[in-house]
């Protein structure tokens, strides 16, 4: 089983993407534990980590697009290993290769399902086309965070209202530092870092509270979704190239 695995990686059915996928997906696990025990730095956030995952979920719809494509096309088993697929983007078709929206990716995904629903559900083993409602909540969740694959590679982009979510440290008023530090005290909570900024008069003006939970929700969904998809990518090959 899986045989091409142990192909070049050219003359793997996908052209190599689930295989790339899943080095990226290991990079990032092996990441994300890392930084749970060393950290990143005291100013460092998690957007190597997000984009690491981010880009693993790119590559592993790529690679399910192709799969689809390819083995319900009319040459099947004869494929060539320079067919793609195209990318249906409102009106507009683009090759697979310049779409790096998680939210085409998944849309053409879906659509494809669609497409050849008679076929999967009389050859596979899985009803493929019964998606989970998790699917479009995390990559809704992705695709809002980061529509043009860029928010994780660059510290800021043209979306400031999103670029602030990234820093791990936030400003806070200092009335509000005080109230939050004060009912962690009481409860037993675990502490807050907190960076203050002074005036001439030694008064506090400024404050700034580090985050530890930056962009929680977004990093959540790319994990969910990254564990999701290489189980649908390795189904699909295995159902329906590799039976």
């Amino acid at each position: 089983m899986f045989n091409q695995f142990f192909l070049p990686l050219d003359r793997q059915f996908d052209s190599d993407f689930m295989s790339t996928a899943n080095a990226f997906h290991e990079a990032a696990k092996t990441l994300d534990k890392e930084s749970k025990s060393s950290g990143l730095g005291m100013s460092g956030s998690r957007l190597p980590i997000l984009y690491l995952f981010r880009h693993a979920i790119e590559l592993h719809f790529k690679s399910i697009l192709i799969i689809l494509h390819r083995r319900f096309g009319p040459s099947y088993p004869d494929i060539s290993r320079e067919d793609f697929p195209i990318v249906t983007i409102g009106s507009k078709k683009k090759e697979l290769f310049n779409v790096h929206s998680i939210r085409s990716l998944c849309d053409e995904f879906l659509a494809l399902l669609k497409k050849h629903e008679t076929m999967i559900k009389k050859i596979g083993k899985t009803d493929w086309t019964d998606v989970p409602d998790d699917l479009n909540k995390w990559v809704t969740t992705i695709d809002k965070a980061d529509k043009a694959s860029t928010m994780f590679r660059y510290p800021f982009t043209t979306d400031p209202a999103t670029d602030s979510m990234k820093s791990a440290f936030k400003s806070m008023h200092p009335t509000a530092v005080e109230a939050e530090d004060n009912t962690r005290s009481s409860d037993d909570s675990p502490g807050i870092m907190i960076f203050a900024l002074k005036n001439d008069k030694n008064e506090i003006v400024e404050t700034f509270v580090r985050d530890d939970e930056a962009m929680g929700d977004v990093h959540n969904a790319l994990k969910q979704l990254a564990d999701m998809l290489i189980g649908v990518n390795l189904g699909l090959l295995c159902e329906f190239v590799e039976s």
